[in-house]
């Protein structure tokens, strides 16, 4: 629809940086953010688009929190990056070490770590992450697999050996287990949906907690009973949608607002039907009135992709992933919420060491082509994994490492005051555009994140004739857009502005409105 907009009728000279010397509107996670029921965008409380940008942080294993982020240099380095979500591991087996006795200690250091992100106006998934549920470290409480009765065959059988997460779920006992937990053997979903609970409790007024993951990557079941179960729409129906349900409808009893991360088995958002190959969910946990409260989370891993640190990227593979696989599953996704509602949330994705200064090297290529899509697709995103032994944004020693980190500290649009239909950022020459269609009634200004890593002799904006800009007085990297405030204007019909955000270097070469040249001064 078209949209009223304001062209100045008087020329104006070129801009110089102009800076708002109040704090960042961005400063501090304070709005609760819900999700548009039916056009799927996260909205905060003045009615902006949200788009996330962030890493997981998850402990598998006992202290069950990520140390890394008590130390406040870390998380100051992801806000400089321009992160603002975390998914972070919630782990049942921290929370609840024995049976109906919570860890205190635990939940202090993980309300903590939400604290302080929120703080840098960072958001946290609360990640309930397991693999397998126990056979490689306890994604569930010990207690809790200890109730189950042994499976029919020894582990790892129909397996001789196991050397993985994914191989070990083809085990019958992990398979066995997960049954027991989805028929509630001996009340097991109820204890986990009393876990929910009591997190829920601990954290339903604190507004930077995004909202709660319930369970990562859930396997389909005993498929050795049912072999139908690989069918992912099969399983949803009969087991997973089913648990999911049950865990929102405690979380419900006592908080109504924060937003429930649901997930599919994980072949089942490749194909966007609500048959045997779709996910099985026929409607968001808790039901159709909870659509602008829930949120499909999912993940990326190119099955053809399984081996970090490639030397050569075959060209079979990058086609099946990037050109069949990739965009088959990122349509499947959008085309899945236009039946359930809800927003969507790419929780996962990576295993690839990226080298932004080597634009050839396979894991560059795998990664890149990720976050294209992800903006392609206005998705938010929390890459897979951060933590310093990956060695992906840091190395053993802490230090963090520019060369991978530039990939992911990409110029884009935290909030929108509007609708964007476009979005692109072009690694090698860090040229940006946003295009949008303004909504005139929402205060607040869209926000973009620029990041010095990339425009180091400072940037310059460009922008449709009826947008001003404007830089932080504190941090110039956030760029605010608003449209002109201005007696002497003359309205006129367009569909969409526009924002670009080049190097300053590059700015003789490319036309257009200068809207802002910005350096690092303060």
């Amino acid at each position: 629809m078209a949209g009223v907009r304001y062209l100045l009728a008087l020329s104006c000279a070129l801009p110089v940086c102009v800076c708002f010397l109040t704090a960042g509107v961005s400063a501090a996670a304070r709005s609760r953010i819900h999700v548009h029921p039916d056009n799927h965008w996260f909205l905060d409380s003045s009615g902006r688009v949200r788009i996330f940008h962030g890493i997981n942080a998850v402990q598998k294993g006992f202290p069950w929190y990520p140390t890394q982020m008590l130390n406040q240099s870390r998380l100051d380095e992801l806000q400089s990056w321009g992160f603002n979500a975390l998914r972070l591991g919630m782990m049942w087996a921290g929370a609840e070490p024995q049976e109906g006795r919570y860890n205190q200690t635990y939940m202090s250091m993980i309300r903590n770590i939400t604290a302080e992100l929120g703080r840098r106006g960072i958001y946290t998934i609360l990640d309930m992450h397991q693999d397998s549920l126990d056979s490689f470290y306890d994604g569930v409480p010990p207690w809790l697999v200890a109730s189950f009765p042994p499976p029919e065959h020894p582990y790892p059988w129909p397996l001789k050996n196991v050397t993985s997460y994914d191989a070990n779920y083809l085990t019958q006992r992990c398979s066995h287990n997960f049954q027991c937990l989805y028929d509630n053997y001996k009340g097991a979903a109820d204890k986990m949906a009393g876990f929910w609970k009591f997190v829920a409790t601990e954290f339903s007024n604190q507004t930077p907690v995004l909202g709660y993951e319930l369970i990562n990557e859930p396997w389909v079941g005993d498929w050795t009973k049912d072999p139908e179960l690989f069918l992912p729409g099969h399983a949803g129906k009969k087991n997973v949608a089913p648990l999911h349900d049950r865990f929102s409808r405690a979380i419900r009893t006592v908080d109504e607002e924060t937003m429930i991360f649901y997930e599919p088995v994980i072949w089942g958002y490749v194909f966007s039907e609500d048959g045997v190959l779709g996910s099985g969910f026929e409607h968001v946990p808790g039901g159709m009135a909870y659509r602008n409260r829930s949120v499909l989370s999912y993940h990326y891993y190119c099955p053809l992709y399984q081996q970090p640190n490639q030397q050569q990227y075959p060209e079979y593979k990058k086609v099946a992933c990037d050109d069949i696989y990739g965009p088959k599953m990122f349509s499947a996704v959008q085309e899945d919420l236009e039946t359930l509602g809800g927003g969507s949330f790419l929780t996962e994705f990576g295993l690839c060491w990226p080298n932004a200064s080597d634009p050839t090297y396979p894991d560059t290529v795998e990664c890149g082509y990720v976050l294209k899509q992800a903006d392609s697709f206005l998705q938010s995103w929390t890459y897979w994994d951060a933590t310093p032994g990956s060695r992906v944004f840091w190395d053993r020693t802490g230090r963090a490492i520019p060369e991978s980190i530039s990939l992911f500290a990409r110029t884009y649009a935290r909030a929108v005051a509007g609708i964007p239909t476009e979005m692109t950022f072009d690694i090698d020459t860090s040229h940006f555009q946003l295009t949008f269609t303004s909504d005139l009634s929402i205060k607040e200004p869209t926000e973009i994140f620029v990041p010095r890593m990339h425009y180091e002799a400072g940037y310059t904006v460009l922008s449709s004739a009826e947008l001003e800009c404007e830089v932080d007085g504190k941090d110039h990297s956030l760029l605010y857009i608003r449209h002109k405030r201005t007696n002497q204007v003359t309205a006129f019909l367009t569909d969409e502005s526009t924002v670009t955000v080049v190097p300053s270097s590059h700015a003789n070469s490319i036309s257009g409105n200068i809207c802002l040249k910005v350096n690092w001064q303060i």
